[in-house]
């Protein structure tokens, strides 16, 4: 009787020791953003997305850290990246584009070419601080959308947005027109 209440005591505390293991299996994944990453809202859709890297505004620099097209096309957008003013009025013309990437000390002139077409692509700034290569124009101060070098989350927030607003402005055009 003695080695039967050994045996169940035995087991109790085997099975007590590993009861706190077994319930502690998917504890670690609840911990705060642990294990979390950046998912887009199922009503999110593709974006055509245009790059203006212009080497003078200082955005290809700061984006160095992050592999921009490769994100992009990781999460299903189409991005076309250019340098000079001419090639981005030229691809405006013949293309049909949703956001427009670009530095904010370039703003201005992205706006110019983009007009005030109400299904015209939204422009996505970057907060670019001028170095010392690059003047101090009073264009720094134009509103910013992501702050760089970006961060993944904040960039494919920012395009997210940036597309729900194109599609809204697309939709007021269209309504207007018929």
């Amino acid at each position: 009787m003695s080695d039967r209440i050994r045996l169940a005591g035995l087991v109790a505390a085997v099975a007590l020791s590993m009861g706190a293991d077994a319930l502690a299996c998917g504890d670690k994944f609840l911990v705060a953003g642990r294990g979390t990453r950046y998912q887009r809202p199922k009503n999110a859709r593709a974006a055509n997305v245009l790059i203006y890297a212009n080497p003078s505004s200082g955005l290809p620099a700061a984006l160095q850290s992050v592999p921009v097209d490769t994100l992009l096309k990781r999460e299903g957008h189409r991005s076309t990246t250019v340098e000079t003013l001419d090639q981005l009025a030229a691809i405006l013309a013949g293309g049909r584009f949703d956001v427009v990437l670009a530095a904010n000390t370039v703003v201005s002139a992205v706006e110019k070419l983009l007009g005030g077409a109400a299904d015209a692509p939204v422009l996505v700034a970057f907060c670019i601080k001028p170095t010392g290569l690059q003047p101090v124009v009073a264009e720094a101060t134009a509103p910013c959308t992501v702050k760089a070098p970006p961060k993944e989350r904040s960039l494919l927030e920012a395009i997210d947005k940036a597309v729900l607003k194109h599609d809204k402005n697309a939709k007021k055009a269209q309504q207007a027109r018929g």
